[in-house]
């Protein structure tokens, strides 16, 4: 079995590293296998969003080592950058056939920010073939604290991949998003292959425009295929990034070892989340929520985030908090100290946008919601300078909730 391994980066200035379980990663060679068409591509954060983006992808052979994205503004795709690519190890041999997956991922730094970018992937053989994607479009995120952004909040897709699709689709024509938050648990079972290739499978049309940011849910079981198949800063677990005007922090709450929860992953939540102080907007998005009502299965899952992390949040001025794992949509009351408040002043709100595709729960009401339904839905969250408006939607695209954070 493959043990991992990292790649420096030079024109990123940073390196990349593959899990136990897929292979060291290797610069892109001159090689197309017998299908070299690329599939499920689609484009992710590697470092900073405002310059730069990471693009991955398959082919529908599992044997082509070129890594290429030809790219540039304007409509032109006269820029080219070579990549890596590596393979992972499955558990259990996909219903194709396949024992391992090969991937191909190229970072792009140094862009111009709130620019959009022509793009396609793909590569040329030592004998001159070439195999091609379509060209596709993206936006990098703006620098300037106060441009206007709209961030799409989605997750918990296992179970139901077309209404996964259809609900992404439906998001779209609601409001096109500069970036796409996904709060965790993709599908049933990480280490299950066959469920990744329905998921990308039904989202082929949009993830190649728009960059997406994901956090680990308790489905995603920090398996291989997980984190193999996207590509996220730093240990790709807990991190933080400058969107424009918001400080966007990212943590794991279901770690290998649960002590962490308490200890390092505390530690740098707390240090990444301070790094917002101060900022236009201070955001978080974890998957296990701190205020839920649902009656899901684990009503104990929402007491021990509460206990381990509402502190940090209360202390580092969290205006709000985006979070699936409960199957049904919530908003809290304005919290802080486990108490409601009567505003936003000096508290945070706490969003449960829990289900596009797994199965619902039956919702609830407790003494810190506003509102809560059960029913499939995605969140817009605009921001303008001094309001951030987050609008909750059913699968049909009808509103369910909005509401308004100001400063």
């Amino acid at each position: 079995l493959h043990q991992g391994g990292s790649i420096m980066l030079a024109s990123c200035g940073y390196s990349v590293a593959t899990v136990d379980g897929a292979s060291v990663p290797e610069p892109s060679s001159p090689m197309l296998g017998k299908d070299p068409t690329p599939k499920f591509v689609h484009v992710d954060v590697g470092g900073d969003p405002r310059t730069g983006a990471a693009i991955l992808w398959r082919t529908n052979d599992e044997t082509t080592l070129a890594t290429t994205v030809q790219y540039g503004t304007l409509g032109a795709t006269d820029q080219s950058e070579t990549g890596f690519t590596f393979v992972y190890d499955l558990d259990a041999p996909t219903s194709a056939g396949l024992t391992e997956v090969r991937m191909h991922e190229t970072h792009l730094c140094g862009l111009t920010p709130d620019t959009e970018y022509s793009y396609r992937v793909g590569g040329i053989d030592a004998g001159g073939t070439e195999s091609w994607s379509p060209v596709y479009t993206f936006r990098t995120l703006p620098m300037d604290p106060n441009a206007p952004m709209t961030l799409l909040v989605i997750g918990d897709t296992r179970d139901g991949y077309s209404e996964w699709g259809t609900m992404l689709q439906q998001a779209f024509t609601t409001a096109t998003p500069d970036i796409i938050l996904f709060s965790g648990d993709g599908t049933t079972l990480g280490p299950i292959q066959d469920e990744w290739e329905a998921w990308f499978m039904a989202v082929q049309d949009e993830l190649p425009t728009v960059p997406m940011i994901l956090a680990h849910g308790n489905h995603d079981v920090s398996s291989v295929n997980w984190f193999s198949q996207f590509a996220m800063p730093g240990d790709e677990q807990n991190f933080a990034v400058q969107l424009g005007g918001v400080h966007l922090t990212i943590a794991n709450d279901t770690p290998i070892d649960p002590s962490d929860l308490t200890g390092s992953i505390a530690q740098t939540l707390d240090a990444n989340l301070k790094a917002g102080i101060g900022q236009p907007w201070n955001l978080l998005m974890h998957h296990k929520p701190m205020y839920s009502a649902a009656a899901g299965p684990h009503p104990e899952d929402v007491t021990t985030m509460r206990a381990d992390w509402l502190p940090i949040v209360d202390a580092d001025q969290v205006d709000a908090v985006f979070n699936g794992h409960d199957h049904d949509y919530e908003r809290s009351k304005p919290m802080h100290g486990d108490a409601a408040q009567p505003t936003t002043a000096g508290a945070t709100v706490y969003f449960v946008v829990g289900s596009a595709g797994a199965d619902l729960y039956d919702s609830g009401s407790s003494y810190w919601t506003a509102y809560s339904e059960k029913t499939y839905s995605y969140a817009i969250v605009r921001i303008m300078p001094g309001s951030l408006q987050m609008t909750a939607y059913r699968d049909d695209g009808s509103m369910l909730d909005s509401t308004m954070i100001t400063k």
